[in-house]
């Protein structure tokens, strides 16, 4: 007698018709109305077993705080392996620790692509290996996905200027990239973060690594993009209305 598999719910963007596999609340504030449902959707569901992907690693940094460690929850919840950067630095800065910890870790990953999660306020919702076919299908031509985010932060127009001029960001709430989540081939990763090491903080934000990143985007566009259509990634820090829908598999 054959037992049926089990029936897990999808989380479903009723605005965009996509279904985001991994969520951050990015933000020092407390009015996250999505993000209760998306902890809910997740932890709620039976634990699952999913294991190693061949195609891609999953990423975090990690130097051992003590607010850090939901990713790393989401992801054992669903039995998905993730390789914790950082926990050689005692000291953190996110412009200079937070790229060198990915480039020690990006120096023994073997697979082709890696996805990468901050891990204080990040979620993993599913089996990370369909993010590889997604970028076959929607973002083709592309080395690596950023999420995108409502606010431009560092809020500078230097940065803010060109993230606004890309086809695609007109049509989108989330025109600006952040650093929270990304999926990226392996070796492209070893580029940009080697230069992200050697760049200048933004001095809007001279401990962080996400004035950075948006510094060399324009240096690297179209190789890097953005999810404006939250196909993969949803940054919710700064959505205010629930869009959500839970459906049956």
């Amino acid at each position: 007698m054959s037992v049926a598999a089990p029936v897990r719910s999808r989380f479903y963007n009723t605005l965009t018709g996509t279904e985001p596999l991994l969520f951050h609340a990015q933000g020092y504030h407390d009015f996250k109305p999505v993000w209760p449902r998306i902890r809910a959707h997740v932890f709620g569901a039976a634990p699952r077993q999913i294991g190693q992907s061949d195609r891609v690693t999953v990423l975090t940094c990690n130097n051992g705080h003590d607010a850090m460690g939901l990713f790393e929850d989401s992801c054992a919840h669903l039995g998905v392996p993730v390789v914790v950067a950082g926990r050689e630095f005692t000291e953190w800065s996110n412009a200079v620790h937070k790229p060198q910890a990915i480039l020690n870790a990006l120096a023994d990953i073997r697979t082709p692509w890696v996805l990468h999660a901050d891990s204080r306020d990040a979620i993993l919702a599913g089996d990370p290996d369909r993010l590889v076919d997604d970028m076959a299908r929607d973002f083709a031509g592309a080395d690596m996905v950023f999420g995108g985010c409502q606010l431009s932060w560092p809020n500078a127009e230097d940065l803010s200027s060109f993230e606004l001029g890309l086809p695609g960001s007109e049509s989108s709430d989330y025109k600006h990239l952040n650093g929270g989540l990304w999926i990226a081939r392996t070796d492209f990763a070893r580029e940009l973060f080697s230069a992200v090491l050697a760049t200048e903080p933004h001095p809007a934000a001279p401990e962080s690594e996400q004035g950075k990143l948006r510094k060399l985007f324009p240096n690297y566009y179209p190789r890097i993009v953005i999810d404006y259509g939250l196909r993969m990634f949803h940054n919710v820090g700064f959505t205010f209305v629930d869009t959500y829908d839970e459906r049956s598999s």
